[in-house]
């Protein structure tokens, strides 16, 4: 099984970059590949259980929620970029745990491959 170290660093609402985030994820995921996401900057925005989706838009937010119900997939929003955004471990969807930069440094170090979004 491969490590997969995946950062997201860009906004639920920012194009199609999400959503191929999103994608990668879950590909790696049914191959059965590990993945830990770092949700970083506007990536955090994720993970942020208050988000108000307009009806008939695409939620990547619950998208994300899906994915990490998974036994092999573990994320991580970032506790300096989630305050900064106003965003307390509460308001975390199921599945989303709050770290700090230095545990994404490590998964650097064991990832068999690392996939930045930004």
């Amino acid at each position: 099984m491969k490590q997969f170290a995946i950062l997201l660093a860009v906004s639920p609402d920012s194009g199609t970059l999400p959503l191929r985030a999103l994608d990668t994820m879950k590909a790696a995921l049914s191959k059965g590949h590990a993945v830990f996401c770092f949700l970083y900057e506007d990536g955090v925005l994720f993970a942020d259980r208050s988000r108000d989706i307009p009806q008939g838009e695409a939620d990547p937010s619950g998208q994300l929620a899906e994915i990490a119900t998974l036994e092999s997939c573990e994320i991580v929003a970032c506790i300096t970029a989630a305050e900064r955004r106003g965003i307390h471990e509460q308001q975390l969807i199921d599945g989303v745990r709050i770290g700090g930069l230095g545990e994404w440094t490590d998964r650097l170090q064991s990832a068999d491959r690392v996939v930045q979004f930004r």
